[in-house]
């Protein structure tokens, strides 16, 4: 069983004093926690949030929704079932993906799920969203930030590709592994991009899994370009990080 790691339990203890007593822990309590934890604090720079506005709108609606977070007293304050839902959330994930320790980056992404709670609803304002927060955690690539195509270009806002390339040279595309994405989709890519059947698929989804990159074909430096581009699009369509590269193929 995953345990926690020592900076988020404490912020989860902060999350129950931020509620005080005789009212519950609510989702936004646990946000506003996580503002100051060192794991979830990294990916909200990385996805360019404003934190000093997300605790000033925190703030605000836990002040205005007080008669909603109070309780009797007479237990102190206690997590909701929504900050439960979460913190599974969180634990299920971590163990799914063979990890040991629950961060608090891992809590963050789990708070996304819970769509009608105002805590995801101040981060979609910031626009966090779940592709860019896993996409960091997984890859290391801040919101915005590019996605190398190889030597000869990159996937940016201008979408660079080098044209003076050597004629007939083929590049090699890979697959990267990663918690998030899940196994199925990976095998949906391999059949819907790279046109494999669904047993070849799986076996190469496997693979990536456990050697975490692999190469899924060697094409036309354009149409490995391509393909690429499909796959990160794909991707990005259904919020997971799966990432997609490719690197030069000394075959001719």
């Amino acid at each position: 069983m995953p345990t926690f790691s020592s900076s988020l339990e404490q912020s989860l203890h902060r999350a129950l004093a931020l509620a005080n007593e005789g009212r519950d822990a609510a989702l936004e309590h646990l946000l506003l926690a996580l503002i100051d934890d060192p794991d979830a604090a990294t990916v909200m720079r990385a996805c360019n949030v404003d934190r000093d506005k997300l605790r000033h709108d925190l703030i605000a609606y836990i002040e205005a929704e007080r008669e909603e977070f109070a309780t009797d007293g007479s237990e102190g304050s206690k997590p909701t079932m929504g900050f439960h839902r979460v913190i599974q959330r969180a634990v299920m994930h971590v163990q799914s993906s063979g990890r040991e320790e629950v961060t608090g980056d891992h809590v963050l992404v789990a708070i996304v799920a819970e769509r009608e709670s105002q805590a995801a609803a101040v981060m979609h304002e910031q626009g966090m969203t779940r592709y860019d927060m896993t996409r960091y955690i997984s890859h290391g690539i801040a919101k915005g930030g590019v996605v190398s195509f190889g030597q000869e270009g990159r996937d940016d806002p201008g979408q660079h590709i080098v044209s003076d390339r050597p004629p007939g040279l083929l590049a090699r595309v890979l697959l990267l592994n990663d918690d998030y994405t899940p196994m199925e989709f990976v095998v949906h890519v391999l059949e819907r991009v790279f046109d494999k059947d669904r047993e070849a698929a799986t076996q190469i989804m496997l693979e990536i899994h456990h050697k975490g990159i692999l190469a899924c074909g060697i094409y036309p430096y354009d149409a490995a370009v391509a393909k690429v581009r499909e796959v990160l699009d794909f991707a990005r369509e259904h919020q997971h990080p799966l990432q997609c590269i490719l690197e030069q193929s000394s075959s001719t």
